[in-house]
């Protein structure tokens, strides 16, 4: 799945979930007149479980999409941190020869220092 598809859904059920939410709001209000039917508060309530049902399922719809999303980004980041590491490791190499040589040359200098005060 392509990041701007995926981002496209999860915008879509962000907006969805702010639309119920809304009607929500308003039902709840709602089944407050007094004024109404015992039909009406009921057809209200039922509405009111319906919407919450679908609440939850949004939600957890956007929690699957929002855990598919870091799995790729975690997937993605672990390949850069190899690759870093590997780089690294190269880079590494020059200053470590480096040191083996400068041993080497101090080596040398001492045994000649040595060999010249026979």
């Amino acid at each position: 799945m392509s990041e701007n598809n995926s981002s496209t859904k999860i915008e879509t059920c962000n907006q969805t979930l702010k639309e119920i939410q809304e009607a929500l709001s308003k039902i709840d209000e709602q089944r407050l007149d007094p004024e109404l039917s015992k039909k009406e508060r009921e057809v209200l309530e039922l509405s009111a479980l319906a919407l919450r049902n679908a609440e939850r399922l949004t939600i957890a719809r956007l929690q699957t999409k929002s855990f598919k999303e870091m799995e790729q980004i975690t997937a993605e980041l672990n390949r850069l941190s190899k690759q870093i590491r590997s780089r690294v490791t190269k880079m590494n190499k020059l200053p470590h020869t480096l040191d083996k040589i400068e041993t080497l040359i101090k080596s040398i200098v001492k045994i000649i220092t040595e060999v010249g005060r026979w």
